[in-house]
Formats: structure tokens, sequence, C-alpha cells
């Protein structure tokens, strides 16, 4: 990728980078002005779970233009905002019985949290306040999101503003936090004592939620939850009439082989679940709230006195529901989850076998993480090999500073030869680093 955009109108992420221009997509490849590509390994992050040019979507949202471009939602519905709850609800088995579409993860999450409030004020339990989160949580960039999540480097900045009514525990990272010799049971038992004692400290009455990512991602890359931890929260929220709310936003929509993340870990049904990224695979923006029957019906009760007035201009645009209705109805009909799986076995046995000065190769289906070894001569080295990788041809995810870890969600339609390219590239970029600092492996 050889040209950048030197001269720019655009308040980018960084003010002090010269970005490389895309300027089209084909399948699992970005497109450069020079003619040169980028195997997209991370789907952005974790969004393009479908190739570029897309038939079936892109018709869609032609199709959807033509016929309405917006309805405001404080007015009408729409056919496909219509025909994808439906849809979700259905693939769900009826865990959900409402869904609430938006524009972004943050969105989602925002949204999520003025629900658990509003639940609880509906049910006379307004002193329900409190919500039990996890340090390196990410859950978005909005300060209620911000608030929930314990990302320093996105915090920092902002902590002033944030709100105290978030309350952060310990990740759950049995392979890097649990004792030597000490079996996850009781390592996950170690930390549901800590919900447990958190609960007590605030007052058990004024707890309202536990919100956190079923698998972690952003932050700390691709850590599953230990063997039960789900469960057992389930359960604490049960003792404690608080409610669970799981953020799905990267890892969900089938990105783990299953529609749901945690259909593949106990099969733990929250009350709220915050969806995005891979429900429109990056044709529309769109995120959504699945909402189950616990919470609907008491805020549907609680009308037309206690209205939930948190509407936003966009939530359920047409155009970006047909887009997502075509995503998700692709995904179905062409058996991508089986590819998840098949992609994703193929993927971690490679990594394991061939990436030099590894720690750990984590995470299922299309949502793999590498970590580095920890050595006292070696300084982080993902944050060189994921630029390195990107002049090589592989856009990857970077995690933040509290793990040397870079992510790997590619799309859920990538094949063979197209996971040992990323590989080759991935494992020659972390050996050309390791040369450049003159270490030895």
């Amino acid at each position: 990728m050889s040209q950048t955009v030197t001269q720019t109108g655009i308040f980018h992420r960084s003010l002090n980078k010269n970005y490389g221009l895309a300027s089209g997509g084909d399948g699992v490849y970005l497109l450069h002005p020079d003619g040169s590509r980028t195997l997209d390994g991370s789907s952005g992050a974790a969004v393009s779970c479908l190739r570029h040019g897309h038939r079936a979507v892109i018709d869609a949202i032609v199709q959807q233009a033509q016929s309405m471009a917006f309805a405001h939602t404080s007015f009408f519905s729409s056919d496909p905002a219509e025909k994808l709850a439906s849809f979700l609800i259905k693939q769900s088995d009826n865990a959900f019985t409402k869904v609430m579409f938006l524009s972004s993860g943050s969105e989602a999450v925002e949204s999520a949290i003025k629900l658990a409030r509003q639940f609880f004020v509906a049910k006379g339990e307004p002193q329900r306040v409190n919500f039990l989160c996890r340090k390196y949580g990410y859950h978005g960039n909005t300060l209620g999101a911000l608030s929930a999540g314990w990302n320093p480097q996105r915090r920092q900045t902002f902590e002033p503003l944030l709100s105290p009514a978030f309350h952060h525990v310990s990740p759950c990272f049995y392979s890097r936090d649990g004792g030597a010799g000490e079996p996850e049971e009781q390592y996950m038992s170690r930390l549901i004592e800590e919900y447990e004692e958190l609960f007590q400290t605030l007052g058990t009455s004024s707890v309202a939620a536990i919100l956190i990512e079923t698998v972690g991602g952003a932050t700390l890359g691709a850590v599953p939850p230990a063997k039960g931890y789900l469960q057992r929260l389930r359960s604490l929220c049960d003792k404690y009439g608080a409610l669970l709310i799981l953020d799905e936003v990267m890892c969900g929509m089938g990105r783990m082989g299953t529609v749901h993340a945690w259909q593949s870990y106990g099969n733990t049904i929250p009350d709220l679940q915050t969806i995005g990224k891979g429900l429109g695979a990056g044709y529309q923006p769109i995120s959504a709230i699945l909402v189950g029957a616990k919470v609907h019906k008491t805020l549907q009760a609680s009308e037309p006195g206690l209205p939930f007035v948190s509407g936003h201009t966009y939530q359920g645009h047409s155009i970006g529901c047909a887009a997502a209705l075509a995503t998700q109805q692709t995904i179905m009909k062409d058996n991508l989850l089986a590819n998840v799986m098949a992609m994703g076995d193929l993927l971690s046995a490679e990594l394991r076998k061939q990436v030099p000065l590894l720690k750990e190769v984590r995470g299922r289906g299309l949502f793999q993480a590498v970590e580095f070894a920890t050595l006292p001569h070696i300084k982080s080295l993902a944050g060189d090999v994921s630029r390195t990788s990107l002049a090589n041809g592989l856009a990857i995810y970077l995690c933040s500073s509290a793990v040397d870890c870079v992510l790997f969600a590619p799309p859920f339609t990538i094949r063979e030869r197209e996971v040992y390219e990323m590989v080759d590239i991935f494992v020659r970029s972390t050996k050309q680093v390791i040369e450049q600092r003159g270490l030895k492996i």
C-alpha cells in the first residue's frame, strides 16, 4: 500500500499520522489506488463478516433506498425493521422477545444501561443505580459506555466526566490470572466471590445489573469466560434481583461459530444483549439490543405513564435494517457458521505451529488472539508487528497495552488459501520485527 493521504480535511483518529487510502474491496481484500491490496485479517474491528461486494446485501440496500430511505420511528415502523426483528427473535429460539435497532455499539450499550435503569424504576425499585462491570472491559466510546468499560487509555482523559455508578471487578482471564495449579472452577469461584462482596458492599438492593463482554475483545483479545462463569453470574443476578447484560457487539452474531457467543459457553441467556458489527457486515451502520420478556413486559406495563424517552434519529433505519437482514439471511443460507469453525480451527493450528515468541493463541471460531511471550529483554512486539503486517499487506487488530496481543477476526467467507496467506504474512512480519530488533529466537 504505497499511496497515503497527506493533505486531508478529516479529523482522523490520529492527527499526526498519514493514512492509506482504501478505494475498493474484493472478497476478503481491501484495494488501493496503486493496485496493491490488503488482506482484511480483522474485518476492520470484527465488522466485515461477509466479503466485499456481496450482491445479495448490495441489492437489498439498493431496493430499500429506491423504495424508501427514511421514516422517523416516533411515527412509523418499516418493513425491513419488522422482518429483521422477527428473524433475530426466531434465531434466538425466543430467548428474546423484542429488539431495538440503533446505529453503533456505543449507542446500544448506552440504551441497554438506560433500559435496565428504567426497568427498575417501573418496578418501583428506583434505588437500583449501580452497575457491576469488569476491569479491562470495553463497551464503547460514549460517556456511559466508557464508564462501564475500563480501558485505561480510552478513559484517562475523560475520567472526571464518567459516572460513579459503575464499579469494576477483576477480568475473567484464567490462562493469565489463574494461580499455579489452581483448577479453573476454583479460579472462577474466586471471581464470583469478588462480585458477591461488591453486592454486599454496595447493598444488594442497589445493584441494577452486571454488564460484561461475553468474550473479551478489543482490550484483552478474545479472552473466553472460565467454565461455569456465566452460569454463576446468572445465578448471582437471580439471587439479588439484578439484570444480566451481555455485550456481544464484537464477539457475537456468528463470530464464535454460534449465533450468540453465550451459546458457545453453556447457553446462559441474558436479560439484555447488545449486538452490532457483524449484524450488518459493515454495509450500513447498525446495532441492536435484544430484550428479554421480563424487561419488555415490565416496561410495556408501565406505559403510558413512564415511556422510554431515549430515542435516536436514526434508530431502526430502514436501509440499515435491510442490509442487516440480507446479511443474516446470507450467513444462514450459505451455512457460514460451519466455515467459521473450520477456518477458525485451521487458523488456530497454523498460528500455534508457526508464530515465534508465542505465549498463547486463544479464542474460538474466527475470533482468535495471538499474545506474545513476555521476556525481560523483549519490549512489546504487538504494535510493531501489526504495523509491519499492514505494510506487508495484512490488517490485524492491535489490542490495548494491557496485553502484548493482536486479534484476528477475518470475514466468515475466508477460504483455506487465504488463511494460509494471512498466517504467512503475519509470521514473516513477526520475524522481520524480531530481526530488526536484533533478537534471537
